[in-house]
């Protein structure tokens, strides 16, 4: 009974290692099914033909309408590639002159993944359950071993009597020295075999009693063998380790990417911001400098037409634009710090004062894109993507070991030992396989829980994270999907507000002209004027900084729009460097504190 039980078992067991670790038992949905029904789920509305769009801009009847003025109105006003505007940056926190530092775009998305700290532990990450990997491994490596011991027994004994003779010595003395060798080995099947050979020695030190041979050396050679049955047979329940050592070590390769996608749009963000921060402090800077113009306008005329008021008035503003000036100056050192310590270039620490100053300019090129091959792209590239899928695969995994452990514990083992005796140690290995002595041992060991709660427990929770796992990676790819949309609209309502910010800049630039044109007609200028000069200054500025916040707005877009595709690495040309060994200056100093660079 217990051979078909045993039989059967291995049957079964052995058709369930044939299954890929991928298929659900159960009939449950097989990880490929489940991962596309996800994906169908979310493009069942989008038809499979969607036309590829570029962003545009609305028409602009006014911009024909100025199309004569247009590069005099382009050159008017602050922050224009016609008029640029020298700005005062002021002392540093060591009272030198400020220093300036160019730097480009790429050079600061480089210098950021080379050493950048969050990156750089994340790329150890890999390395690490790697050797997580090769451990794992190594539980089916042979094994050697080795045991001596050593025996002495002096005590009483009972001894026969015969027909009134004692037989034997009321005393049991000896000395036993014994030493085993061998090597064993587990298989991916949960099988365990081992072969060993032994080496004992006897000598007797009882009085009155001898023995022959004496000393005595016993050699044995062993083969043994121990087959689970049932629970803990075959591949898939015993390689289990190993393969959620490789989901994790894949997991953190996955990391590293979104580590690597969020810091290039985190650097690109930060150098835009820069660039707008340079921009918005040219803008205060001219503010200043033509409102000093027109205040020193009404000094002169203050023995004329102009009221203290009026005087007091123009002053009380040109103050306002230079603490706005102190203000853009402030926001431009935060910006510099916020990139200096994303990059973390050892040669140009947060500590340092050198001031980062952008080299490249607002890039307002169209953009073409189709929406279902985007989502697509997004799908196939996101990091996350990838985690979702090794989740649900670590809890299929764990399914499997928890079906397993539900059958009952069938061990089979096994064994032959061979010996042989002589008074020498070598005659004794002589002997030994004269077919003379050898031992047989063949056991069959059960166990099973009543009631089995615990296993049935274990494998309902591990169906429930399953579950879990498989809605996860629904979300996760709900959240894909909504994160390229949104970064997909921003890009095009950016790209639309660039033109009507445009448009307002050229209205109020046309408007400063035209004042112009007045002031210089004009036999005299009263407060009045002077007053909407001012006012029209403040509206060509604004207007300006609108358009340059628009521009920032959209080159940033685009670099959220890359992360959320999962494509910003391959738009940068950069590859994924996984570090197997820790660098020197990633090593803490003998202080104990680690070191930046």
């Amino acid at each position: 009974m217990v051979a078909v039980i045993a039989a059967a078992g291995l049957l079964s067991l052995f058709e369930a290692g044939c299954q890929s670790p991928l298929d659900s038992p159960s009939g449950e949905p097989t990880l490929q099914q489940s991962i596309a029904a996800a994906v169908d789920r979310e493009l069942a509305s989008l038809p499979e033909e969607v036309p590829t769009l570029t962003t545009t801009q609305p028409p602009a009847e006014l911009e024909q309408a100025l199309a004569e003025r247009r590069e005099e109105l382009d050159a008017m006003g602050p922050a224009t590639d016609a008029s640029r505007t020298e700005v005062d940056l002021g002392a540093d926190l060591a009272g030198s002159v400020q220093q300036e530092l160019a730097v480009s775009l790429q050079s600061v998305i480089t210098t950021a993944v080379e050493n950048n700290l969050a990156v750089r532990i994340a790329r150890l990450a890999p390395a690490i359950n790697a050797e997580d990997i090769i451990n794992a491994e190594a539980a089916f490596d042979f094994v050697l071993f080795s045991n001596a011991d050593f025996t002495k027994t002096d005590e009483p004994s009972t001894v026969p009597v015969l027909g009134g003779f004692v037989l034997g010595t009321p005393f049991s003395a000896d000395e036993r020295y014994r030493f085993e060798t061998g090597v064993r080995k587990r298989t991916q099947t949960g099988a365990e075999f081992f072969a060993s050979t032994d080496l004992t020695r006897f000598r007797n030190n009882a009085p009155g009693i001898g023995l022959l041979p004496d000393p005595a050396y016993t050699a044995a050679v062993r083969l043994g063998l121990t087959q689970p049955l049932l629970r803990g047979f075959g591949e898939p329940v015993n390689t289990a380790t190993i393969r959620l050592a490789g989901n994790a070590e894949s997991r953190a390769v996955a990391q590293l990417r979104s580590d690597l996608l969020n810091l290039v749009e985190q650097v690109e963000v930060a150098y835009w911001n820069l660039v707008f921060a340079w921009h918005n402090l040219e803008i205060r800077q001219w503010l200043v400098n033509v409102g000093v113009e027109v205040r020193d306008v009404l000094d002169r005329r203050r023995e004329f037409d102009t009221k203290l008021a009026q005087y007091t008035d123009a002053v009380a503003t040109v103050e306002q634009r230079k603490a706005n000036v102190i203000r853009a100056r402030r926001r431009i050192l935060a910006a510099s710090d916020a990139l200096k310590a994303l990059i973390n270039d050892p040669e140009l620490t947060v500590g340092s004062e050198a001031l980062l100053h952008p080299v490249d300019s607002f890039v307002a090129s169209p953009v073409s894109y189709n929406l279902r091959q985007t989502i697509v792209t997004a799908l196939d590239q996101r990091p996350e993507i990838e985690q979702a899928s090794l989740a649900i695969d670590d809890a299929s995994i764990a399914q499997t070991v928890a079906d397993n452990a539900r059958l009952p514990l069938l061990d089979l083992s096994a064994q032959i030992a061979y010996f042989g005796m002589d008074e020498d140690s070598s005659d004794s290995y002589g002997n030994l396989f004269d077919a003379e002595f050898i031992d047989y041992i063949l056991g069959l060991r059960f166990e099973y829980p009543l009631g089995n709660r615990a296993a049935e427990a274990g494998y309902r929770q591990a169906r429930l994270q399953r579950s879990q796992a498989l809605l996860g990676y629904r979300q996760a790819v709900q959240d894909v999907v909504l994160d390229v949309k949104s970064a997909l609209r921003d890009v095009v309502t950016n790209f639309e507000l660039i033109e009507a910010t445009r448009s307002n800049r050229i209205a109020q630039a046309e408007n400063l002209r035209a004042l112009l044109v007045e002031e210089e007609t004009l036999a005299g200028l009263t407060p009045e004027f002077l007053n909407l000069k001012f006012q029209r200054q403040e509206r060509l500025a604004f207007a300006r900084q609108e358009e340059l916040l628009a521009l920032a707005n959209f080159d940033q877009s685009v670099a959220l729009l890359y992360r959320a595709m999962g494509t910003g690495l391959t738009m940068r040309d950069i590859d994924i460097e996984v570090v197997g060994e820790p660098r020197a200056d990633d090593m803490p100093s003998v202080a104990g504190h680690a070191e930046d660079r």
